[in-house]
């Protein structure tokens, strides 16, 4: 069999009697049962080790027989929900009063099991069976009553409660109801309508939120407190620990299972990620350093001390040196906004009391205390303030007030850079009545950077406005098109170039027929200086391949130029990928692409995808954890930021968080990126890579903290957001993006 399009006919034909599998052009067949009625193909004799892939697969099918007691949610991997526990019961018992409608909701764990080839050392590989652990949202109130209790049902989604075999469980969005009747905006297959029985509100976070706040009103922010105290008895290091325990010994109880007349598999118990004098199985990568400097000279563990000490990067190449610096603010908060500003641009002062030799004298201990122009080596910049009145323009909706404010400033000046000051509750409207996109909409397309605050966070404790201050700082330097810092590099060949390859689904819409791409790149160098970032034109899924290769291709040879590649030189090109389309292999048209450019040049070629998405899980038994006040613990059995463990020949986990980034005692345990490269790369060191990686999640300048994946991706994702929302923007173009604001970080 060529391909596997007849393969699930073939399967419905001999369910019963045989498990089939399709692998490199042939069905291989396993008897289910000693006896056959129907026969296929002809007997042949496999080696295990030779044939791994087909076991895990023959391992996935085995499952819902020994989990017979569950039903299965899905095969594929094969998931099924806990029948004792319920998240939404829980809370209701913690918190009194809530409406009776609340019991059609449930949130429960939901286990995914998978058999997985792995190879911790190198040519020895087994079979692993790994479990996802997450949470099911339902909602199983019926339309009418949810919306008869006030809820506002349109734009949501609905699923089918009951799908048939081969038929879509998501069916459409709902425009309104009427009569039992669920009339859609859009759907799959050209359904305008569906009887409302057949279907419940899809249990997304999006449902959850509108239909709890509506329901809980003044109530819902403490049931959502009491949701993440649940959800972390499944969700933290510990808790995994003792689920994959239990897993563990409920499986050993199942063994063996047959897979065959005469074979049979046993659970071994925990897979353990163990080095030995003979072969490195886990990694720990070096600190990344972060660097002021072009000689690298110029370092610190610290990207905020750094920028103390040593100034910006770009301090001396900086071409804005007195940059002039828009601020949009409604007239009601008019003072907290100077006060603001003047900390933001001279500085705070926070003082400690310290002793020494028996004397007792106050200390500068502020965290911010030069203000934007020292620190980053400006010169008298310049805050041009105009004020929204709102108190005099209520009759005016306030995505328009802020749109005439912005088009008037543009008449008379042209800013360098904008900050959008808002009221909390105008940040939360719609977007196409969102002040602030309105606002950003229209100064993006007269090339300038836009910077968004909210009112509350002017009125913040001087110790928590310090930090504010210090991400607000950088993030607006780098829309500037200054470079904060870059991290350490050792560059031992001509050029090296790390470019992310990204899409934003431009209509939003989850129904195929109706959707809209761009292609999204990012180019850095090797150190980290990002380049430039492009937008492909807009096109269908059918265009998107061609798009993407001309895209390419024109990027390339604007690098080519930019950085003088001569003939003979060697030039590095690692590609970062979130995930791959589905039927579209975009490594191979990158290959083509490089090989199209590069002519001239020895180019050395990976292509990573590096996603969150896997069932991988990994936990440090070592790890105590990091004490807080109230004694409690958080980060317990998190790996430390920078472990590396190859999971195959060309996959390795790496751990991008730590027991110090871990946010609080209840934050889920962190997962691991999935670092997989594509077996076409001509350049396979994949420490170096997922070194790389892990520089690169160091480079965000949206924060001072690390991101937990590569700017590569992390950015295209932020300009894949901005991008979707903006479109909702009446006039709305993109194409100075690519003019004006290709270097700069406008996204941030």
């Amino acid at each position: 069999m060529p391909d596997n399009r007849g393969l699930r006919e073939l399967r419905e034909k001999l369910q019963s009697d045989w498990f089939l599998h399709w692998r490199s052009g042939k069905v291989y067949g396993i008897p289910k049962v000693p006896q056959q009625e129907q026969t296929f193909g002809k007997p042949v004799e496999l080696k295990t080790e030779e044939h791994l892939q087909l076991l895990a697969a023959r391992i996935d099918s085995v499952l819902p027989k020994i989990f017979a007691q569950y039903s299965a949610f899905r095969f594929k991997p094969f998931t099924f929900l806990s029948q004792k526990e319920e998240l939404v019961s829980s809370i209701a018992t913690k918190i009194k009063d809530l409406p009776s409608l609340i019991s059609s909701f449930k949130i429960k764990p939901k286990f995914a099991l998978e058999a997985k080839l792995v190879e911790l050392r190198h040519e020895e590989t087994f079979i692993g069976l790994f479990l996802r652990l997450e949470t099911r949202w339902e909602i199983l109130a019926s339309l009418s009553d949810l919306q008869n209790a006030g809820v506002n049902l349109q734009d949501l989604y609905v699923v089918r409660r009951q799908p048939q075999p081969g038929q879509r469980r998501l069916v459409g969005k709902i425009s309104h109801i009427y009569e039992k009747t669920v009339n859609l905006l859009e759907s799959f297959d050209g359904i305008t309508s569906i009887n409302e029985d057949e279907v419940w509100l899809e249990g997304s976070k999006a449902s959850f939120v509108r239909c709890l706040k509506t329901l809980l009103g003044d109530k819902y922010d403490a049931f959502e407190s009491e949701r993440l105290i649940q959800e972390a008895n499944f969700l933290t290091g510990p808790a995994l620990d003792n689920i994959l325990t239990r897993m563990e010994t409920f499986l050993a109880k199942k063994s063996p299972m047959q897979l065959a007349p005469n074979l049979l598999g046993y659970i071994r118990g925990r897979i353990e990620a163990v080095n030995d004098d003979s072969y490195q199985t886990v990694i720990s990568a070096s600190p990344v350093e972060y660097c002021f400097d072009a000689a690298r000279t110029k370092r610190s563990l610290y990207p905020w001390k750094g920028i103390e000490k040593y100034g910006p990067f770009s301090r001396e190449i900086f071409s804005k040196k007195s940059p002039e610096i828009l601020v949009l603010f409604p007239d009601t908060v008019q003072g907290a906004v100077e006060n603001f500003l003047k900390a933001f641009r001279d500085g705070i002062s926070i003082k400690k009391k310290v002793f020494q030799d028996g004397i007792e004298y106050w200390e500068e201990n502020s965290k911010y205390s030069g203000g934007f122009a020292k620190i980053f080596g400006l010169v008298n910049p310049k805050l041009t303030l105009r004020q929204i009145p709102w108190l005099n323009s209520k009759q005016k909706p306030p995505a328009v007030a802020y749109r005439e404010a912005v088009a008037q400033v543009l008449e008379k000046t042209m800013p360098d850079a904008a900050i959008v000051i808002l009221l909390d509750e105008h940040a939360r409207l719609p977007d196409p009545e969102n002040p602030y996109l309105q606002s950003k909409a229209l100064l993006l397309m007269a090339g300038i950077p836009v910077q968004g605050i909210r009112a509350s966070t002017l009125g913040q404790s001087r110790y928590s406005l310090q930090y504010t201050l210090q991400n607000l700082s950088v993030a607006l330097y780098a829309k500037m098109n200054g470079l904060p810092w870059t991290v350490d590099h050792d560059l031992t060949i001509s050029d090296e170039l790390v470019i992310g390859i990204g899409t934003c689904e431009l209509s939003g819409s989850r129904f195929h027929e109706r959707q809209r791409f761009v292609g999204i790149t990012t180019v850095f160098r090797g150190d980290g200086n990002y380049l430039l970032g492009n937008l492909s034109q807009e096109c269908s899924y059918s265009e998107y391949p061609n798009i993407l290769k001309t895209s390419t291709v024109s990027i390339l040879q604007d690098i080519k130029r930019r950085n003088g590649w001569q003939p003979g030189d060697t030039v590095r090109l690692v590609f970062h990928a979130a995930r791959p389309f589905k039927n579209l292999d975009v490594a191979d048209i990158v290959a083509q692409c490089v090989a199209e450019v590069g002519e001239e040049q020895n180019i050395e070629f990976a292509f990573l995808t590096v996603s969150h998405e896997h069932p991988f899980t990994l936990l440090d038994k070592s790890q105590q954890g990091i004490s807080l006040k109230d004694g409690v613990k958080k980060g317990q059995l998190a790996p430390q930021r920078g472990i590396i463990v190859q999971l195959g020949r060309y996959t390795r986990l790496l751990c991008t968080n730590s027991p110090v980034l871990v946010k609080t005692a209840r934050s889920p345990l962190p997962t691991p990126l999935l670092i997989h490269l594509h077996p076409q790369s001509t350049y396979r060191d994949l420490t170096y890579l997922s070194e790389q990686v892990l520089k690169f999640t160091s480079l965000s300048w949206r924060s001072l903290l690390p991101a937990s994946k590569p700017v590569t991706i992390y950015y295209s994702e932020l300009i894949a957001e901005l991008l979707a929302r903006l479109r909702n923007i009446r006039d709305w173009s993109p194409a100075l993006l690519n003019i004006k604001l290709r270097a700069s970080k406008w996204f941030l």
